[in-house]
């Protein structure tokens, strides 16, 4: 059941700067893709310069992740990252707010025959429900525009600490399909019950989510807490588990959203196996186009036991 709704609790003075925020998130939808598009990269440039903290993280992960690229290279991969960070901010509004009819032509998809042919191995007329595996790309926000259109989907997620945002996130993303929802990450119930009753559920494991749901698996080559939650999804749904892809076309005019043939034999009977075979197929997307994954995440953050921390700051 979806849970978006308003409360009179979210007009409360302390939460006047959010909507604030909101509505210039909204104001700035408006504006051509095009503007939108150069106002985000000088926006991410001026992050780049500003968020040193962020700035750290983003390059200790990628001296972790390549160490054999050259200083230059990487410094390259950090700017440009932040550009593209910039250009996400001004996204998150189109998708929130911008009607469709502006973004459907933005929208190439590729791969559309493994999605139908899985949504048709339902029985008794009901469409077959999926696992995807996501991955943090920054044109994560605008690309499910386009997923939510094809089929009912769920998005798994964690709310967010401030309720107005989360209110207007939630609406946000569940506003292109009424039969969509978002579903808070720890809520294994509702999403196995959501992908029998065949809905897709968009699931992003690539994170660190902290030792107690997590595996330690190698992530490039680095011990990194990996959640182990999707193949236990799979086996208790009995679903399909299908893998997307997603990033902005090189000349910024459009997005590319592809679907991959589902995981053969996932999950197996060794989830350390699964986990494994999920990090590889991650690092493969990743090297296929690093400036927009989410680099500004402590990835390394949980540590196995005796060992220091990767960060200092």
């Amino acid at each position: 059941m979806k849970s978006s709704r308003f409360s009179f609790s979210l007009l409360y003075p302390r939460y006047w700067l959010t909507w604030v925020w909101m509505m210039l998130l909204f104001l700035l939808a408006q504006l051509p893709f095009r503007l939108q598009m150069v106002l985000g990269q000088c926006l991410g440039r001026l992050l780049y310069h500003s968020l040193k903290t962020r700035r750290y993280v983003a390059e200790r992960n990628i001296d972790l992740c390549f160490p054999e690229w050259s200083n230059k290279k990487k410094q390259t991969l950090v700017k440009k990252h932040f550009e593209t960070n910039g250009i996400a901010l001004f996204e998150t509004g189109m998708a929130w707010f911008m009607p469709y009819w502006r973004l459907r032509k933005r929208f190439v998809i590729k791969g559309e025959q493994h999605w139908r042919s899985i949504q048709q191995q339902g029985s008794s007329g009901h469409l077959q429900g999926a696992l995807i595996i996501a991955m943090h790309f920054n044109t994560l926000e605008i690309t499910n525009v386009a997923i939510n259109r094809l089929f009912d989907m769920s998005m798994s997620y964690r709310p967010h600490n401030n309720p107005v945002y989360d209110f207007i996130q939630r609406r946000g993303r569940e506003r292109h399909n009424s039969n969509s929802e978002v579903i808070h990450r720890n809520n294994v119930r509702g999403m196995v019950k959501a992908m029998k009753k065949g809905a897709w559920l968009w699931y992003a494991a690539d994170q660190d989510y902290g030792p107690k749901v997590s595996q330690f698996v190698p992530w490039f080559g680095v011990s990194a807490a990996t959640v182990a939650a999707p193949p236990r999804l799979a086996a208790i749904s009995e679903v399909p588990v299908v893998a997307i892809t997603y990033r902005r076309l090189p000349d910024y005019s459009g997005y590319e959203i592809c679907f991959l043939p589902a995981f053969e034999h996932f999950p197996s009977e060794d989830s350390n196996k699964d986990l494994n075979r999920l990090n590889q197929h991650f690092e493969h997307c990743i090297r296929e186009n690093p400036e927009e994954y989410l680099w500004v995440h402590r990835r390394f953050k949980t540590r196995p036991q005796g060992e220091e921390t990767l960060y200092e700051y």
